[in-house]
């Protein structure tokens, strides 16, 4: 596991967009999981300024949601209406590059199924890009998960609806406890995982991440068994 300790978030999300876009570079037609919340979005921004005056071709991407929330939160897609705003509204990818979860489908197990499967025929994952949980959760993997979880419905705990609540761009969203989201398996499937760290309330997950042992109380300790993960933390996080 590569630790990298930036000054602030906003070094840290410009270290990140450097580190995807050479990712995008070398392979054009990589397959992403995009994240949304308050850790990717400092590297969202400078990706899109950079694409003014270094521009990268990322038309050809494909992109999936790394996790979405359930009824009654919007059947677009509270995550993905992020990605769509943060990522997709500039890289150019056509539509049928872009998967989001069916978040009103009537079978949400076999929806994810299919998820799973539509990742498998892309060629799997290259890269995914993930934010720690303050409860050390990967997605909506929730401490408990198991580390071979592939795609599926989850049931979130309250400190983490909590947690998407404070956020102020969430304010007011509608917010059960239902979510769907890639399994640990599945991350761990990837051929790069980028994890992203910012914030005092990620400090205690990210020290249990580096020092402790794999368990299934911290899911985001899975990443201590992957080949190729790159964690980029702010100062308040690393501390």
């Amino acid at each position: 596991m590569d630790l990298t300790v930036c000054d602030d978030a906003t070094a840290m999300g410009a270290a990140a967009a450097a580190w995807l876009r050479e990712r995008v570079s070398a392979t054009p037609d990589l397959v992403l999981g995009a994240p949304a919340g308050r850790s990717p979005r400092p590297m969202y921004r400078p990706l899109e300024a950079l694409q003014a005056t270094a521009p990268v071709d990322f038309s050809r991407l494909t992109v999936f949601a790394v996790d979405d929330l359930c009824a009654p939160a919007p059947a677009d897609g509270v995550v993905w209406r992020q990605v769509r705003r943060d990522l997709l509204s500039w890289a150019g990818l056509p539509p049928a590059r872009c998967h989001a979860f069916t978040l009103d489908a009537p079978d949400l197990h076999a929806m994810c199924r299919a998820y799973e499967a539509a990742i498998a025929a892309a060629g799997g994952l290259d890269v995914v890009i993930l934010g720690l949980g303050p409860n050390g959760h990967l997605g909506g993997n929730e401490p408990g998960s198991a580390f071979d979880s592939r795609t599926r419905p989850v049931d979130l705990a309250e400190t983490s609806v909590r947690y998407f609540l404070s956020d102020s761009i969430n304010a007011g969203c509608p917010c059960g406890t239902g979510c769907v989201t890639l399994g640990l398996g599945t991350v761990m499937d990837a051929r790069e995982v980028l994890l992203l760290a910012a914030g005092s309330l990620k400090r205690a997950p990210l020290h249990r991440l580096l020092e402790g042992p794999a368990s299934v109380d911290l899911p985001a300790s899975v990443l201590r068994g992957h080949p190729r993960c790159r964690v980029l933390a702010d100062r308040a996080a690393a501390s």
